[in-house]
């Protein structure tokens, strides 16, 4: 019964086995997307708005849970390894002396722009945007603001590469010295806006659907 729901709310989309998604009503997930076994969606807010976007060609590895209190955006292309946490709410624990699930939660903003990758046990949480084109390395925490077209590790994450559209390539980055001085230089030539850099994915694109074994469902080949 939840299998053709899923269906008839999300047309052409695959999912795995025990995917769970509470508030249907309030998550928009966009064709040829992927979402694995075992996944959680989960909104907290319940009303007329969609509190979950994901693009076209997503894939949520299984394991993975999105949790929106406010909005969440993921775009088109993006990767989710297994087991990735992305939540903009939080429990509300300033009153020690009441139980921590009853002080309600906290909603913010989060945003994963077009064709990023998330590693395995990537954790993002509070209000953060993850700059399109970023890649963020296996099990980091992500709590603040990610630059396009950065490659982030660690926990907090930090920049360890950036890519250079002057040189066409990635940077290694030495120093903090050496990563703001990249930075100002994207000031005086920007780096491809979100709407021109999806509208590059779009024309190059060669994968129109996440391929549906990739969600699992027990299926062998």
């Amino acid at each position: 019964m939840l299998r053709s729901q899923f269906e008839i709310l999300y047309p052409g989309v695959s999912f795995g086995n025990n995917v769970q998604i509470l508030g249907m009503a309030n998550v928009d997930i966009g064709t040829g997307s992927c979402i694995g076994d075992n996944a959680w969606l989960n909104v907290c807010q319940r009303d007329n708005e969609k509190r979950i976007k994901i693009g076209r060609c997503v894939l949520v590895g299984r394991g993975s849970m999105i949790s929106a209190g406010g909005f969440l955006e993921i775009g088109d292309y993006c990767l989710f390894a297994p087991r990735v946490f992305v939540a903009d709410a939080d429990h509300v624990y300033s009153n020690i002396m009441r139980p921590y699930i009853d002080q309600g939660a906290t909603s913010g903003r989060v945003v994963v722009e077009e064709n990023c990758w998330l590693g395995v046990n990537v954790a993002v949480s509070g209000n953060v945007v993850i700059g399109r084109g970023s890649v963020v390395g296996a099990s980091a925490v992500v709590t603040r603001d990610v630059p396009p077209f950065s490659v982030v590790v660690g926990a907090p994450a930090r920049i360890i590469q950036l890519f250079d559209f002057e040189v066409g390539g990635w940077v290694k980055i030495r120093d903090d010295c050496h990563l703001s001085g990249l930075l100002e230089a994207r000031e005086r030539h920007p780096v491809p806006s979100r709407s021109v850099y999806a509208q590059m994915l779009h024309k190059t694109a060669v994968t129109k659907t996440v391929n549906p074994l990739v969600a699992g469902g027990g299926v062998s080949i």
